[in-house]
């Protein structure tokens, strides 16, 4: 599997990064599968609330909370339903599917968002049915997060 670089970007507030998965969020649609990786406390989850803020607008749920422990949020904005997950406490490919993360890649109104991919490490593009994107972010000693996006092939 090859990758194509698509963006980076430096975020130096948890706004900023919001607003970058936003702007990320217009070139998502329905069967796409976003994956997001980083440190505890790197703003993975603030990516993902900007990415329901696009679907959603104001209206509805205004961020996106954290699934760590519920594994799992639906956010249902419109015509898409967001799946947010969470992998940080899943160990193997069976708690991945035990938790409803293949059932997401296939409906057929779904954006997929899972952080945390890295905890349970398979080919995951194997799976997407739609795009799938690597979303790394990482944070530098100035506290500013760098943010890659690629576009796995």
């Amino acid at each position: 599997m090859s990758s194509l670089i698509l963006q980076k970007f430096e975020s130096a507030s948890p706004e900023d990064t919001e607003s970058i998965g936003a702007e990320f969020a217009k070139q998502l649609k329905i069967l796409d599968f976003v994956s997001l990786n980083g440190t505890l406390g790197a703003g993975k989850t603030k990516f993902v609330s900007g990415i329901i803020r696009f679907f959603c607008g104001n209206e509805g749920t205004p961020y996106a909370a954290s699934p760590t422990y519920s594994i799992m949020n639906i956010y249902k904005c419109g015509n898409i339903t967001v799946n947010h997950f969470d992998f940080y406490r899943l160990k193997t490919l069976q708690d991945v599917e035990n938790c409803g993360f293949f059932d997401s890649l296939e409906g057929l109104t779904n954006l997929t968002v899972a952080e945390w991919t890295d905890a349970v490490r398979i080919n995951y593009g194997r799976y997407a049915a739609g795009n799938y994107y690597s979303v790394k972010i990482k944070i530098n000693a100035k506290e500013k997060r760098h943010i890659e996006i690629e576009k796995i092939l």
